[in-house]
């Protein structure tokens, strides 16, 4: 990048010579003979002395050369960003006669940002070095080795070294990680191909809705964001924002059986799910209502018109089999492009009697799509088959969902406990990175940093 005369506007920064006005950029006098003092961050009008009164300035900042033939009166304008890290400035001065000077100034000496390099010192005997910085003033304080997920060694001080053994370095892939006093990480991968860079590592930020119960399984709500901890793959991951997830939109599918065995149940079953419906949504949630027959039907798709959604579920008839597996399918691919957050709920009173969808297909998908499924196991005259409530509590489980075991006289309070814990959700986001393959299947861990305390979520997704 060229700069011609006074025509300069650059993002840099190098001496302090007053308080910024609001406003109005700092001012760094940067000259042979002076040592900027302070910390440098932010925007500053740098001003610099070459020596000479007809010379040509180049700047360059940090190996880059941010200014050229910069000529009288010498202002640029640079912005240090927003942390006060060290800094090389180098400024050459030649003037029309060839005249040249050249000099180094180290802004923030001492305030390096915090990185770490992993490569092979001894490749034959598996032998490697982590070569680190950090500021002065948030040192590292550990340097760790990891093997699938798992810390094998850490080193508190330098040099740091790690012999490997045959079978650590079977993948000839190594990960370390380096922590500073105040618990700031930083990742770094080497591997026999070359050097791996983030799209290759897959660094992924991960979206996570996470339930909360006590150990009687009441919803908590009033959770503090610092107890999570996730697991991401026997990775611990870093935790971006931590937030009531009732404010996000929500889109539901809501799954009514249908099937003959319901005949004398169906009215006391919509009524109930029309007051789910009105208790839960909320200006801008969005609802599709699917019956459960031989044929699963989508009596409506996804809307935010209650009158519609009233009028579906009061139009539902019953008659024929239940196809359960086949409407949880179309009840996933309904909300599969959905950006928001998503739920499934069933009213059942059986287990599957006529998908063409099998079980373990059924297990794939709502893994990959990643959507809590709520089940409602309604029993009037007879009780739901224990090994169908099992196959219910597997997929509920596995989603982050629940199983709720209800007759008519508590339909309308199960139902409502399905709104509390919808209403209760954390919004988790976190960081992971890591070596992950295609399609490889991860299990996601969250954790309370209490004995009281825990969490529902899903319980792993396919890395993409």
């Amino acid at each position: 990048m060229k700069v011609v005369g006074r025509s300069v506007l650059i993002l840099l920064t190098i001496a302090i010579a007053a308080p910024a006005l609001a406003g109005v950029p700092q001012q760094l006098i940067l000259s042979r003979d002076g040592q900027p003092q302070g910390e440098v961050k932010g925007v500053f009008d740098v001003v610099i002395s070459p020596g000479f009164d007809d010379a040509k300035v180049s700047v360059t900042l940090d190996g880059q050369k941010i200014a050229e033939n910069v000529m009288a009166p010498y202002h640029i304008q640079i912005d240090f960003g927003a942390l006060p890290l060290e800094h090389k400035v180098v400024v050459t001065a030649v003037t029309s006669d060839r005249k040249r000077s050249q000099w180094q100034t180290t802004l923030n000496q001492g305030r390096q940002p915090l990185t770490i390099k992993v490569e092979p010192s001894d490749f034959a005997n598996r032998v490697f070095d982590a070569k680190v910085t950090a500021s002065d003033t948030d040192p590292v304080v550990s340097v760790t080795l990891w093997d699938n997920g798992k810390s094998i060694a850490t080193l508190h001080e330098p040099p740091y070294r790690f012999a490997l053994t045959p079978e650590q370095f079977a993948q000839q892939f190594v990960q370390v990680t380096a922590k500073t006093k105040s618990g700031e990480e930083a990742a770094d991968f080497w591997t026999a191909g070359g050097e791996v860079h983030a799209e290759t590592l897959n660094v992924r930020t991960v979206p996570l809705f996470v339930s909360v119960v006590d150990r009687n399984g009441a919803t908590k709500d009033n959770v503090e964001p610092s107890l999570f901890r996730i697991m991401d793959n026997g990775t611990e991951g870093k935790i971006l924002e931590v937030s009531k997830a009732f404010q996000q939109p929500i889109s539901i599918a809501l799954l009514v059986d249908a099937s003959s065995s319901m005949t004398f149940s169906l009215r006391k079953a919509t009524q109930a799910a029309l007051t789910f419906v009105k208790n839960t949504l909320k200006e801008g949630d969005r609802c599709a209502i699917f019956s459960v027959r031989d044929t699963p039907r989508r009596e409506v798709s996804l809307t935010t018109d209650r009158a519609e959604i009233e009028k579906a579920l009061i139009g539902i008839k019953a008659g024929g089999r239940t196809s359960l597996w086949d409407a949880i399918a179309s009840a996933e691919r309904e909300l599969r492009g959905e950006k928001t957050r998503r739920a499934i709920v069933v009213l059942t009173d059986g287990g599957d009697t006529s998908s063409i969808t099998s079980f373990d297909e059924i297990d794939r998908m709502t893994k990959e799509i990643g959507i809590p499924l709520y089940f409602i196991a309604y029993q009037e005259d007879l009780p739901v088959d224990p090994q169908e409530v099992s196959r219910l509590r597997y997929i509920a489980g596995e989603t982050g969902g629940f199983v709720a075991e209800a007759s008519s006289q508590n339909l309308q309070a199960k139902y409502g406990d399905i709104e509390k814990d919808l209403r209760a959700q954390y919004a988790i986001l976190y960081q992971i990175s890591d070596f992950a393959k295609r399609n490889q299947w991860r299990r996601v861990n969250v954790q309370l940093k209490s004995p009281l305390l825990i969490a529902r979520t899903i319980r792993g997704y396919f890395a993409q």
